[in-house]
């Protein structure tokens, strides 16, 4: 199909250390049946205004598409948006995008090459790593279909 295939705004935050997941979604199986079709990814969030380390990835399946560490000392809102596209049952091309505003803007963009089986589901999801709980909280994400 094309169009929106999933709209998630229940906010997640990190719990303590460590990478955790985020907000999560489950690509169905044969989704992307055939080349050049592909899904676009939008999500975003915050991140606690503290001297904490802190870092947003983003996933198709098992490949970080976008990984950045966010500024610190800020009161920190952060945006990706990447697209995957289809090149074979077992191969897929995509172009990610993390945009980190708030006194000091960063941009950070990343091509990948996963290699997702997509005749079985695909997790879809963000993690943050922070210090404390709630370090980085995502607001919401978006899949759409291409």
């Amino acid at each position: 199909g094309v169009g929106l295939a999933n709209a998630n705004t229940t906010a997640v935050g990190n719990v303590d250390g460590g990478e955790d997941d985020l907000i999560t979604y489950a690509l169905s199986a044969n989704a992307l049946a055939a080349n050049n079709r592909g899904v676009r990814v939008t999500a975003w969030g915050t991140a606690a205004n503290n001297a904490n380390a802190k870092t947003v990835k983003c996933y198709f399946g098992a490949t970080a598409l976008v990984t950045t560490s966010l500024t610190l000392s800020q009161v920190n809102v952060w945006r990706v948006d990447a697209t995957v596209l289809r090149t074979g049952a077992t191969a897929q091309e995509a172009v990610a995008t993390l945009i980190n505003g708030g006194t000091v803007t960063l941009i950070d963009a990343e091509q990948t090459n996963p290699g997702e089986t997509l005749s079985g589901a695909v997790t879809i999801k963000c993690t943050g790593t922070g210090t404390t709980t709630n370090d980085v909280v995502q607001e919401a994400l978006t899949v759409e279909y291409l």
